[in-house]
């Protein structure tokens, strides 16, 4: 068992899903908690496999939690029945659960989905019967390179102002221009 200590409802979310047979790489804060022995989690966020009977299990057992799309606390301003529709078309999205929110991502960019993390994934037993399969810490980093936002870019040189000598008046200048003018002619 894991000596990461983690939030009951967390726990609770993560035992919902695999009661309910979700097929699942678990990614995002908690996974990279659980790799680093610690840090601050919010939510759940999950690779589900995409096949359509594990679609109708994840579906089920985000109504087992009163899932309602949104986040933070914050419904979504959309009308959307997430129940009566593909979780495939509406991902990634995020549910508030009625212990935490769980993000939903069928193909976190920089990835192939779920196939493609469960390769390197292992089971973790996070507590007494709760052992979600946890994403390589390679695969954590290539996902989270692949949505960082890019680097800056230069910017351009900053024209600077002209030295004070250079903004001497030279009426030798003047003539050499004008005859180079009229030579020209």
């Amino acid at each position: 068992m894991s000596e990461l200590e983690l939030d009951p409802s967390l726990l609770e979310t993560l035992r919902t899903l695999q009661q309910h047979d979700v097929e699942f790489v678990l990614v995002g804060d908690v996974a990279e908690a659980i790799h680093n022995n610690g840090g601050f989690v919010s939510g759940v966020a999950i690779v589900p496999g995409a096949y359509g009977r594990n679609v109708e299990r994840l579906n089920t057992a985000l109504q087992a939690m009163d899932a309602e799309l949104g986040i933070a606390g914050t419904p979504a301003s959309t009308e959307v029945d997430y129940r009566r529709c593909d979780l495939r078309e509406l991902a990634p999205c995020s549910f508030m659960t009625r212990w935490v929110d769980v993000d939903l991502n069928f193909e976190p960019v920089g990835t192939d989905g779920y196939r493609d993390l469960f390769d390197e994934a292992k089971h973790t037993e996070l507590a007494a019967g709760i052992r979600p399969l946890v994403v390589d810490p390679a695969d954590l980093e290539r996902i989270g390179r692949a949505v960082a936002p890019p680097a800056p870019y230069a910017k351009a040189p900053v024209a600077l102002p002209p030295e004070p000598s250079d903004l001497v008046y030279d009426p030798a200048e003047d003539i050499r221009a004008s005859r180079s003018a009229h030579s020209s002619l």
